[in-house]
């Protein structure tokens, strides 16, 4: 009789923690629904950038080939100035090789939040320090 009330509550354990594991691992749809609007929320989308238009130059660095574009937020910005730039290895100087355009975001060939901005316009005291 005891091992017939001692199976039968073994059996009772193992459907409770069965039942309790799929409730737990298997989401409901709702909620697979809710959590997937909450990621969506966070992320964004090539619709939001479509309206968007930055002013951008070109740069090129003393002893590199390359050009590097950059965003502008100050109007007096011209082509063949020096301009002060923040780069991975610090601020540096670097002279602009095309006069600003305004584009949208979305012609950009990286995403936006990567576009650095011009620090400022050179001055005497720049050219002489960064030269």
């Amino acid at each position: 009789m005891q091992t017939i009330l001692l199976v039968s509550v073994i059996i009772i354990i193992l459907l409770i923690g069965l039942g309790m594991l799929i409730y737990f691992l298997i989401p409901k749809q709702g909620e697979q629904q809710q959590v997937k609007d909450e990621i969506e929320e966070h992320f964004v989308t090539d619709e939001q950038y479509s309206n968007e238009r930055v002013t951008v130059v070109d740069v090129q660095f003393k002893g590199y080939n390359g050009k590097f574009t950059y965003a502008v937020m100050q109007q007096e910005i011209r082509k063949g100035q020096y301009v002060l730039v923040l780069t991975q290895d610090g601020i540096r100087c670097a002279k602009v090789i095309t006069d600003p355009k305004s584009i949208e975001t979305n012609q950009l060939s990286f995403p936006p939040f990567l576009l650095q901005t011009i620090i400022c316009v050179a001055d005497e005291a720049d050219l002489e320090y960064y030269n």
